[in-house]
């Protein structure tokens, strides 16, 4: 009785947890990722300093904020892309967000070994769903055939957990892939 009842309640927990793993605090800055590291300073000394990655999803902007043990404020560098890589909670947004969808879900339910991995950051230029101040999840959609050893993929999916949008149910990487300095896009910033 009590699995039963867990498992009849968590997509439920799941579900309400949501909005809070998307607005993480009053001002929508969540944090992304944060450690403390011992530094060597110019002179000689030793330091341990906490670097802490953030974005803002109001503002669209990423943060890098560097302080010592006291707290002071060593470095805060600020912009509008970064590559760093998403958090569980944004991982089970776009996950909800894809499954909420009646075309993506159908697709997924008739698979007959249904697989959805990734979560891939995915920036784009100005001028595009992706682009800068965005938060963009790529991820693969795809049927398992154990039998012939194959992968057959049914769907790139693109969420943006800035604001819990589908912005892609059929996204084609080759042609949309990251911007980088590589294939003509501005290069991207910390």
């Amino acid at each position: 009785m009590r699995r039963t009842l867990f498992s009849l309640l968590l997509p439920a927990l799941l579900l309400g947890a949501l909005p809070a793993a998307n607005a993480q605090n009053a001002t929508g800055e969540r944090v992304l990722r944060s450690w403390t590291s011992d530094v060597k300073l110019d002179n000689g000394s030793q330091a341990r300093w906490t670097f802490t990655f953030t974005y803002n999803s109001e503002a669209g902007e990423y943060a890098e904020t560097i302080t010592d043990e006291d707290g002071a404020l060593i470095e805060r560098t600020v912009g509008n892309m970064s590559m760093v890589g998403p958090t569980p909670g944004e991982i089970e947004m776009a996950r909800a967000v894809i499954f909420a969808d009646p075309e993506l879900s159908e697709l997924y339910e008739r698979a007959a070994n249904p697989e959805l991995s990734g979560g891939f950051i995915l920036q784009r230029e100005a001028g595009h769903p992706c682009g800068p101040g965005s938060r963009c999840l790529q991820f693969d959609m795809f049927d398992v055939d154990v039998i012939a050893r194959r992968v057959n993929r049914i769907r790139y999916v693109v969420v943006d957990v800035r604001d819990g949008t589908l912005v892609s149910k059929d996204f084609d990487p080759s042609a949309d892939g990251n911007a980088t300095r590589f294939n003509g896009n501005p290069a991207p910033t910390r």
